[in-house]
């Protein structure tokens, strides 16, 4: 049937019509309201006209921080520390596993939005109990002369615990050498360069090291390279105990001569089974021989510098150089050979690899605004003997610090406006395990997510000034932060203080005016978040005066005297500094939830990519020069770009209409896609791990940040080369890897309609 063209008229259409217009009109108020609710800024003009961003402009917001912030109360923290560190808590025992139960609960008691515990079976490393690692100092006849205590002295109450385990070197190869022994200094490359000045060759000898300057993994791993069969660690009292202090601990915080650092010797930043994914029931396991970076070749001990003394004072051969002559009472001399002919030292290492599970445990408190955007915060939960400094000060903090925030949102009709998520990590101490594996399974969702990971490993190791290390994209949150804090017991901002104890200089060693703000390396949490998903990273802690103690790192470290009891008496008796770096780690978070327009300065990239270069010209100029005559223009020329973009975005940045919630979504997301833009995903040369182009461990030294650390790897090993016109093409093709990537991220920054 034929369809008609006459219109007939639908007695009901206009009602109809009247209905739908009041529906639509009343969805788009409803839709209205909530949009002027919960998407719009209430901190109006937030960081215009001013390229160092500022915080939350409202008195109401600045009204809650600054109610949590008061909330965090020192004796609750007190409390906290005394509980978590009265027992040995090693990662894959029974006691962390018990810790993760507890911390589960809490956040679930004080109500978190979610708890979730987070399992991972992985492989971890243990001495044997029954036939601990030993070294002994034997006779040309092999008679025991010496020989290593296998526990440490026991100097406090509570110390005997018979879960302390024995010292040792995680992930050791286990195995019994015998030989000469020859004295390296700290084991960099530059002191075996002094021993091959001196023609004293390692090869075939035991090597014996003293703690500090570079990561201990690297001393292994430098010594197995050089031909050494096996390594001695200790703590020599020059780094560990001054020459004039005579009290040691449990009467002051110095180490005293039984005190021994256990730690981990694994070059690797995850478990070493499942490379580059989720240690999770499905993964697929390599054999542990494949492991990259391999295991340790050779066996490797820690020792008291009490029984280190015994081994040096019988060595003999030539004087040690100037500067290797440290703080024990003895001529230190090289080797390899002893003054009684005939002694020898033999190295017993019974350690062993198994995997045990893991757990991480995560809070979440969910955001009002935008609960698809993370503020990770994190701490790890493991501690090789009772941890009171690292990392249970940090747990403690963290635990308070969740239930001020939460009393703030039942009490205070608040809710942040981005997500908050409390991380507590397993195995950190082994090889970041805990938060790697996290990062692995998890990394899509962090790489469209994750705005930040604030992270406190050791929170307090001293009580001088605030220390601050990050990427350069939250410089200015931890700015703003410290600015919110006092020192404890004086009307000062935490932030002056900072700036001038810890004062960033430039090359020349003349101060800028800014607190120091050292570039990410390696060696703990931050690391894989930073590195495998590209969220911007800070990590706080309150230190020692460090330019007073020219020392290791803080004397009891990893050892069985790092107790509550050091803490109470010897670091921060009142926890005042506990709580202000609470505060300090509180009101990052909370300016990065509550800001509008995320408080990232990319001025302050373009300025450490200038700085970044000046080092680099520095260091290996007149090396590049001559291969790479047209370097430096191009690397200018990219820096330069890449500022010009900078200052263009933070123009547009100051101007975006924060009443449009997708303004601000769109300018908001063009900064978390800046710090992803320097990941590579081939990695940095040799080390494909580690994949951000500006920011990565050195190669010889896994705490310390590096300049352009695949370029700087490859120009540091130039002189070692078989082959260097092929170690110069790896630098030419790595070199326009640099350029490239910074040109990159420079068109993130542009208008995303005209980004070509």
């Amino acid at each position: 049937m034929q369809k008609s063209n006459s219109k007939k008229v639908d007695p009901t259409s206009r009602w109809c019509l009247g209905l739908t217009g009041f529906f639509t009109l009343a969805v788009a108020l409803a839709v209205g309201i909530l949009v002027g609710k919960y998407a719009l800024c209430s901190d109006d003009k937030q960081g215009q006209g001013d390229p160092g961003v500022k915080g939350p402009q409202d008195g109401a917001t600045h009204d809650n921080l600054d109610i949590m912030m008061e909330a965090i109360n020192p004796q609750n923290i007190e409390k906290i520390l005394r509980n978590l560190s009265l027992v040995p808590h090693l990662a894959g025992q029974d006691r962390n596993q018990q810790l993760g139960d507890i911390l589960h609960s809490y956040w679930t008691d004080i109500g978190l939005d979610e708890v979730k515990s987070v399992k991972f079976d992985v492989l971890l490393s243990y001495p044997s109990a029954s036939h601990p690692n030993q070294v002994f100092l034997l006779d040309k006849a092999n008679t025991v002369v010496a020989e290593s205590p296998t526990v440490e002295k026991v100097l406090t109450p509570g110390g005997n615990s018979t879960e302390v385990v024995p010292p040792f070197l995680a992930y050791s190869k286990a195995g019994s050498v015998q030989g000469n022994v020859v004295y390296v200094n700290y084991g960099r490359v530059e002191d075996y360069e002094v021993l091959d000045s001196m023609r004293i060759n390692v090869t075939g000898s035991i090597v014996i090291v003293r703690y500090g300057k570079i990561y201990r993994g690297d001393k292994v791993m430098i010594a197995e390279k050089h031909g050494a069969i096996g390594v001695i660690l200790y703590s020599d009292p020059w780094d560990y105990r001054p020459a004039h202090v005579k009290e040691v601990y449990p009467k002051t915080w110095w180490l005293p001569p039984t005190g021994a650092q256990r730690g981990s010797v694994y070059e690797g930043d995850e478990d070493p089974l499942t490379p580059g994914y989720p240690a999770t029931e499905f993964a697929y396991r390599i054999p542990v021989e494949d492991a990259d970076p391999a295991l340790p070749g050779i066996p490797a001990h820690v020792v008291g510098y009490g029984f280190a003394e015994q081994i040096l004072r019988e060595m003999d051969g030539r004087m040690a150089p100037i500067d290797w002559r440290a703080g024990l009472n003895l001529t230190y001399r090289l080797g390899p050979y002893f003054s009684t002919p005939g002694m020898s030292v033999r190295l017993n290492v019974t350690t062993s690899n198994v995997r045990r599970q893991i757990t991480d445990v995560i809070g979440v408190i969910r955001g009002e605004v935008e609960p698809d955007r993370y503020i990770l915060i994190g701490n790890h939960r493991d501690a090789w003997v009772f941890g009171a400094m690292d990392p249970s000060s940090g747990t403690a903090i963290m635990m308070e610090m969740s239930r001020a925030l939460m009393h703030r949102i039942k009490t205070g009709n608040w809710r942040p406006k981005r997500t908050i998520i409390f991380c507590s990590w397993d195995a950190e101490e082994y090889a970041l395990i805990g938060s790697s594996e996290f990062v692995q399974k998890y990394v899509k969702n962090l790489l469209n997510r994750a705005v930040a990971y604030l992270n406190v490993d050791i929170a307090v190791e001293g009580n001088y000034t605030l220390d601050v290390m990050g990427t350069p994209l939250l410089f200015q949150t931890a700015v703003e932060a410290a600015k919110r804090v006092r020192v404890p017991d004086k009307d000062t901002p935490l932030y002056d203080q900072w700036r001038v104890r810890s004062e960033m200089v430039d090359l020349k060693k003349d101060g800028l005016g800014i607190p120091s703000f050292p570039n990410p390396g390696s060696g703990s949490d931050y690391t894989n978040f930073l590195q495998l998903s590209g969220v911007p990273i800070l990590d706080f802690r309150y230190i020692y005066n460090k330019k007073r103690w020219r020392i290791g790192s803080y004397p009891l470290y990893h050892s069985e005297y790092e107790t509550f009891y050091a803490v109470k008496n010897f670091v921060d008796p009142e926890f005042k500094y506990h709580r202000a770096v609470g505060q300090v780690w509180m009101a990052a978070a909370y300016i990065l939830s509550e800001t509008c327009v995320l408080p990232f300065n990319v001025s302050f990239y373009a300025w450490t990519l200038r700085n970044l270069q000046e080092q680099l010209v520095y260091d290996y100029g007149n090396m590049l020069q001559q291969h790479l005559p047209d370097y430096a223009r191009n690397l200018t020329l990219a820096v330069e770009h890449f500022s010009q973009s900078a200052a263009e975005f933070m123009t547009r940045r100051q101007h975006v209409d924060q009443s449009d919630p997708l303004s601000v979504r769109r300018i908001n997301d063009q900064m978390l896609q800046l710090e992803r833009a320097f990941l590579d995903p081939n990695g940095i040369p040799g080390r494909s791990y580690f994949r951000h182009i500006m920011f990565a461990p050195s190669s010889v030294n896994s705490y310390a940040g590096s300049s352009f650390p695949g370029l700087t790897d490859l120009l540091f090993e130039m002189d070692k080369s078989k082959d260097p016109a092929k170690q110069w093409e790896r630098v030419k093709q790595h070199f326009s890897v640099i350029l490239f990537t910074i040109q990159s991220a420079a068109s993130t920054l542009k208008d995303p309609i005209h980004f070509l």
